[in-house]
């Protein structure tokens, strides 16, 4: 039996990891649920859920939880202290962790699951981008497993096994030899054929209507500046160790084939399945094995066409800046994740326009210093120096 916290149980990915589990609880047991503030949501997943611990961040949300828990006479422990993260993660009892914290915040406790030998499903990208090889070396210092959610990466590691190849994350080498190429599909978002000189009247609300997946604000805007993708060649760059001109990206609007991978002798592998969080969770939660997932069998008849094309030069900047900060290397994939959020909160709350997204990230990048970070303290430290910046440069410049 494993014992599972959830670092975000209330976002897209922590619903669906619950949902996921509720047909696997001859497996899993739910050790911790946590959340920042969705109190409402979080008190129904423990109702139906019964974990040892909840944990809430805000702390007004936190005393509205502990007194439905206590009219209710739920034996959960409420925490509400801002180190509650850390705690449950490194819990002797808990010995696996979703991590589907949105953003940055999932970095240390995503840190600490692996210095305590958990197996980690990482769902949170920022982690790995921010801390670059930090958390896959002491993943292999401490005999921890990093199982990637995202569709893209966990069909990436459903390719090799299939193959026969090893899961070695960040065993550059190893892949080098075995395999030629990785190569992302992308939706191409909501504005795929909207012409440029429209891009920069399109709306949040718009902005959030992803064609085919349903997702979060936050990364629903990364997916249409095509941030979301440059985010996962970084990511992909980590967790496979190929150099970045073997990591490509192909627009594939109807979202069924989620990544290729071409091997040495010229023959392509892809990964296919209808587009759904559930199938790389359940995946991720039953690995090696494969759990049986009813009613998502793929009608190929819905799909007579499937189609694909590269990114047009110049179409998607934000693209072009995370191959960029690759080249750079060192912390500037830290300072493009950074910049990247506080953008995305500046157009989600109509400060600043959707075309504005890439050139401020262009305009920090250019300006922070480039240096390299190796502890968590200084990755913290840098991230928190680049929101400043990225704050200050929204709130003193006029974008128009």
């Amino acid at each position: 039996m494993r014992y599972i916290t959830i670092l975000g149980s209330t976002s897209t990915i922590g619903v669906n990891t619950l949902q996921v589990l509720s047909g696997m609880r001859n497996k899993y047991k739910i050790f911790a649920l946590t959340a920042y503030s969705n109190y409402k949501l979080l008190f129904k997943q423990i109702i139906k859920h019964n974990p040892t611990y909840a944990v809430l961040i805000d702390k007004n949300s936190g005393y509205k939880l502990i007194k439905l828990c206590k009219d209710h006479n739920i034996k959960t422990k409420i925490i509400l202290e801002l180190d509650s993260l850390n705690f449950v993660v490194k819990h002797r009892k808990s010995n696996c962790v979703m991590s589907a914290i949105v953003g940055s915040a999932a970095l240390e406790p995503t840190l600490n699951a692996i210095k305590s030998s958990k197996i980690v499903f990482l769902a949170n990208k920022e982690s790995l981008i921010m801390s670059g090889k930090l958390l896959i070396d002491n993943a292999n210092k401490y005999n921890s497993n990093i199982i990637p959610i995202d569709s893209e990466h966990n069909a990436i590691l459903q390719i090799l096994l299939s193959s026969g190849l090893d899961y070695k994350p960040g065993s550059s080498l190893y892949y080098r030899k075995n395999i030629k190429e990785i190569i992302l599909t992308a939706s191409g978002g909501p504005f795929l054929n909207i012409s440029k000189n429209k891009l920069s009247k399109v709306t949040p609300k718009q902005a959030i209507k992803h064609p085919n997946w349903k997702m979060g604000k936050k990364i629903s805007i990364d997916s249409a500046t095509m941030m979301n993708k440059g985010l996962e060649i970084i990511e992909a760059n980590i967790l496979f160790g190929l150099n970045i001109e073997n990591i490509k990206v192909i627009i594939h609007p109807q979202s069924i084939i989620h990544a290729l991978v071409r091997y040495p002798d010229g023959s392509v592998i892809s990964h296919m399945s209808n587009h759904d969080m559930k199938i790389p969770i359940s995946y991720a939660l039953s690995w090696p094995a494969r759990m049986n997932f009813p009613n998502q069998n793929l009608n190929f008849r819905k799909y007579p066409n499937l189609t694909f094309e590269y990114p047009k030069k110049n179409q998607y900047p934000c693209l072009d800046l995370a191959y960029q900060s690759i080249k750079i290397g060192k912390n500037a994939p830290t300072i493009l994740n950074a910049a990247n959020e506080v953008s995305v909160q500046y157009f989600l709350k109509n400060k600043i326009k959707f075309t504005h997204i890439p050139v401020i990230i262009e305009e920090v990048l250019s300006s922070m210093k480039i240096k390299q970070n190796v502890t968590l303290k200084s990755i913290l430290e840098n991230d928190k120096n680049v929101r400043e910046y990225t704050v200050d440069l929204i709130n003193t410049k006029k974008w128009k």
